[in-house]
């Protein structure tokens, strides 16, 4: 039996929605799922497991469960109106709730190892996994900096990205889609948007039809194509616009531990001229790069300019470098950015 969809006007007399905002029409969530080709990239339901984190009203939980009909369908969400609504909700389907904080690292390794309620497979990194999917909503006040932890993971292939490479459909503000979104040359171009270039194949899948989208980069509204939402099918419809991003995780073989060192330290810088930044990276720095790029047009170049292979180019450069610094010893906070 298809469990019926509330709409709208049902799922707002949830008394908090916890400073979080959700699209709530089931026609655009349908059209999310079309567009994103889901059942082209999980063809095989009888194997899939789908992890929803801050989950809220769920009504995108149920139209994809309908959608998918995946073989386990997991919603984590610990706040309390969200709890008890979530466990009326999903009465008399095959989802179930975990009653954990999304935030808290505990709350995965609890929910693998302890409870062994999910338990994804392992699968190679030569193509996104076909059996795990993660949804999440990111939309509240910490949501930007819980994203970019998540990113990180991608990279060090920890977290829930130990699995394989595992997709991610995240709402989040629209201001953290602009800055993820950032090319190479963009005045607000930032370690995020570095990072999520190098592990992923980040896209715009649907946002909040603003007078803010015109901050967007310059062709990613046209080369994407998102829909275009509506605010009055967001609630609580007061605040800022929100953003879908598919995250489709890369796999690479970048050396992190250099690489981090020096994208956050030439970002620091990142209005600067990389023939006076590379001095940023330890004493004799700018010496040493300019010796190894002389004849190159790089050096002109400021950190914002770069792409993800030009940082990765110069990161290999500075593991050779005779007498670079003791990079564990660095204590520059890796969010220390100038926005």
């Amino acid at each position: 039996m298809v469990k019926r969809i509330p709409g709208l006007k049902e799922l707002s007399r949830i008394k908090h929605y916890y400073g979080f905002k959700y699209l709530l029409n089931p026609d655009i969530h349908r059209e999310i799922y079309n567009k994103c080709e889901l059942r082209k990239t999980y063809s095989r339901p009888e194997s899939l497991k789908v992890l929803d984190l801050y989950s809220g009203p769920s009504q995108h939980s149920l139209i994809l469960n309908e959608y998918l009909k995946p073989r386990q369908h997991v919603l984590m969400d610990s706040r309390p109106d969200f709890a008890k609504h979530i466990t009326n909700l999903i009465d008399t389907t095959s989802m179930e709730l975990y009653k954990r904080d999304p935030y808290d690292w505990e709350s995965y390794t609890d929910m693998v190892k302890r409870d062994k309620l999910l338990v994804p497979a392992t699968k190679n990194r030569d193509q996104i996994h076909s059996e795990f999917l993660v949804l999440a909503n990111l939309t509240g006040l910490a949501g930007e900096g819980l994203f970019m932890q998540w990113l990180a993971c991608i990279g060090n292939r920890n977290w829930l990205q130990q699995f394989g490479l595992v997709k991610m459909l995240v709402w989040v503000p629209e201001i953290t889609a602009i800055k993820i979104l950032a090319k190479s040359g963009d005045q607000i171009r930032s370690k995020c948007s570095v990072v999520a270039e190098a592990f992923t194949n980040t896209r715009l899948v649907a946002t909040t039809n603003s007078d803010s989208l015109k901050k967007f980069s310059s062709g990613v509204l046209e080369g994407q194509s998102p829909l275009l939402i509506s605010a009055s099918d967001v609630w609580p419809p007061s605040g800022k616009p929100i953003s879908l991003l598919e995250v489709n995780p890369k796999n690479h073989n970048i050396d992190l531990d250099n690489w981090d060192y020096v994208t956050k330290h030439l970002l620091i810088l990142k209005g600067t001229p990389l023939r006076d930044a590379f001095e940023s990276l330890g004493h004799g720095g700018k010496e040493y790069f300019s010796e190894k790029l002389w004849d190159e047009p790089l050096l002109d170049k400021c950190p914002r300019e770069l792409t993800s292979g030009e940082f990765v180019r110069i990161a290999a450069l500075f593991d050779i470098w005779p007498f670079k610094p003791d990079i564990y010893m660095d204590f520059i906070d890796v969010f220390q950015e100038s926005e």
